[in-house]
């Protein structure tokens, strides 16, 4: 379907498109052959429009002289709708196909190098739910009959970006002729493959397929998605938009390497290599190592996409700050409270920067990979009844899970009493046992909490969620009693997105990463294991373990300058929490079996 103003206007421009700007008809159309004229043989062109899915919105197919007329003078991302509407060869998308498109092109254009140039006006990004930037392709065309896979992409508009820099060197108005266009394409899209065909760890993006005719769509779509989200991080951090960035990024690999330097074949303008410098030390590692500009393994994907949440937080909590200055009616009262929100700001900005640093921290330990723990359901199975370990079930030696186990702790400021209750909890078609957690500080209750555990059949822990009632204390109330404030911490498998995690495992390996709970943003315990033959007791050695205890370094990714040691002596469970940097140590104070 056309799109266009003018019927009429827009038909005889297409018909003329058709006859003077992509080519001649062929020697069977003269009028002594029109008798022995075969039916036409349309040219199909299908394939899917992504940033993420793209609906909505009109594509145009364009010849090199044509792009070369009606764009020469625009630069990517500008509003191109009204240059394009003047070509009249517009196609208007099925919304019904929503990201897929269909187009069919008169047999004259068979062999032919086209362009296709999107127009996102009208069109909506189905996965960011916002415009999508400038998108565009490139392709040789099949002969007439065939029915050609052209794909609309983030990747494609790279390398049909980098085809149009070079479209005319000489700066006549003339493009270099067809075996030159299919030679740079060629090029340009092993530059971009070369750039960006790779994840963070090495993995094929297209998984051996070409970015504009593989026809996974699932996996074009996925390569597309997840740079468009981690395009969008970048185009944060630099303060542009993501037409911006894909110009930069394009005139940068015009010459197959993404270095920050782009080539005199691009003519760029000061401004472009200065873009070009900065998103490449934005992108860059600072080990200076082989690197992909964006990470888009499973867990990756998921921190760059939290840093952008965190963002978004940092703003909403700014103008709810400065609402409440905005309150106050004493004006240097006022003026403190301004310069003290946007101080705030500017922490809350960096703390979501150093999250982000240490939630890509666990995703290299765990090579990028997703959370997907063999937990639900469909591995009940594999669990063991909670009310058995001790008594038929051997219990895990590092967090013996036994009814009735009591463990106390003391440090300078603290009391916690932890104990293994009889009661139970269903979560997700897995049993898991209660495991009740008070913290009290000069006798007041400060935290007190409610653990739920698994064990399964090969003796590993699994952290199944738990519930945090926090308390605090108020100066000038009458009476002084602790008040709960909030469940901060709080989660549970299956709510809310939250997956269990092991706690600890039966058998540890040293060199091992596990992570013990996911819930973005309340959860992410995290714990290396560092020693199974490590040294370690509490005072006057009431419990020690001689060169047998397992050592792991605990952490999470929301507070990245807070670590802990943990160790566990064998049959008894945790008996020495050591604060690395501090020194402070939480000790097992007395251990009460149960069973």
């Amino acid at each position: 379907m056309i799109r266009y103003n003018d019927s009429a206007r827009a038909a005889a421009l297409l018909l003329t498109a058709i006859l003077l700007g992509l080519g001649a008809c062929s020697s069977s159309d003269s009028p002594a052959n029109r008798g022995q004229q075969q039916a036409p043989r349309p040219i199909g062109l299908s394939g899917v429009v992504s940033d993420g899915p793209v609906s909505g919105g009109s594509i145009y197919v364009l010849n090199p002289q044509q792009l070369l007329d009606v764009l020469g003078g625009i630069s990517p991302g500008e509003d191109l709708h009204d240059a394009l509407i003047g070509i009249g060869a517009g196609f208007v998308r099925d919304t019904a196909d929503e990201d897929r498109y269909e187009i069919s092109l008169p047999e004259s254009f068979d062999g032919r190098i086209v362009f296709l140039v999107f127009d996102r006006t009208d069109a909506e990004d189905m996965e960011f739910g916002d415009e999508p930037p400038f998108l565009m392709s490139v392709a040789v065309l099949g002969a007439g009959g065939s029915q050609n896979r052209v794909n609309i992409t983030l990747h494609t508009t790279l390398i049909a970006q980098q085809i149009w820099l070079q479209l005319d060197p000489d700066g006549d108005g003339s493009p270099v002729d067809d075996g030159q266009i299919a030679t740079l394409l060629q090029t340009a899209t092993l530059a971009a493959l070369d750039a960006l065909g790779e994840d963070s760890i090495g993995r094929d993006l297209f998984e051996g397929m070409g970015p504009i005719d593989g026809d996974d769509d699932e996996a074009v779509h996925r390569a597309s998605s997840e740079l468009g989200l981690l395009l969008r991080e970048l185009a944060a951090a630099a303060g542009l938009t993501l037409d911006e960035i894909l110009a930069a990024i394009a005139a940068d690999a015009a010459d197959g390497d993404f270095d920050g330097v782009i080539p005199a074949l691009a003519n760029p303008s000061v401004e472009l290599e200065a873009l070009a410098q900065l998103l490449h030390d934005l992108a860059s590692r600072e080990d200076d190592e082989e690197y992909a500009i964006y990470a888009v393994g499973s867990c990756s994907t998921s921190a760059v996409a939290l840093r952008r949440a965190c963002a978004a937080d940092v703003v909403d909590d700014g103008y709810e700050s400065r609402a409440i200055c905005a309150d106050i009616a004493e004006p240097a009262s006022r003026a403190i409270c301004l310069i003290e929100a946007g101080a705030t700001d500017i922490e809350n900005a960096e703390e979501c920067d150093e999250v982000l640093d240490a939630r890509l921290e666990v995703c290299d330990a765990v090579m990028d990979a997703p959370h997907d723990p063999p937990f639900g359901m469909a591995y009940a199975a594999n669990f063991v009844n909670p009310m058995e370990i001790g008594n038929t079930i051997t219990p895990n030696p590092y967090f013996p899970l036994v009814p009735g186990n009591r463990w106390t702790y003391q440090n300078p400021d603290e009391l916690i009493v932890v104990e293994v209750l009889t009661e139970t909890k269903l979560i997700d078609g897995i049993t898991c046992v209660t495991v009740n957690d008070i913290v009290t500080e000069d006798g007041d209750v400060i935290e007190d909490t409610d653990d739920w555990y698994a064990q399964d059949v090969d003796g590993n822990v699994w952290y199944c969620g738990e519930i945090a009632e926090n308390y605090e204390l108020f100066d000038g109330d009458d009476p002084e009693e602790p008040e709960l404030v909030d469940l901060e911490g709080s989660w549970k498998h299956g709510r809310e997105g939250a997956e269990a995690g092991m706690l600890l495992p039966f058998d540890p390996v040293p060199g091992t990463t596990i992570r013990q709970e996911v819930l973005f943003g309340e959860a992410e315990d995290v714990i290396d294991i560092l020693s199974v033959t490590a040294d370690e007791a509490t005072a006057g050695n009431v419990f020690t373990c001689a060169n047998a205890c397992l050592q792991t370094r605990d952490y999470t990714p929301l507070e990245p300058d807070v670590e802990e040691h943990k160790f566990y002596a064998p049959d008894i469970g945790l008996i020495v929490e050591l604060d690395p940097d501090t020194g402070e140590r939480l000790e097992l104070i007395d251990f009460t079996p149960g069973g």
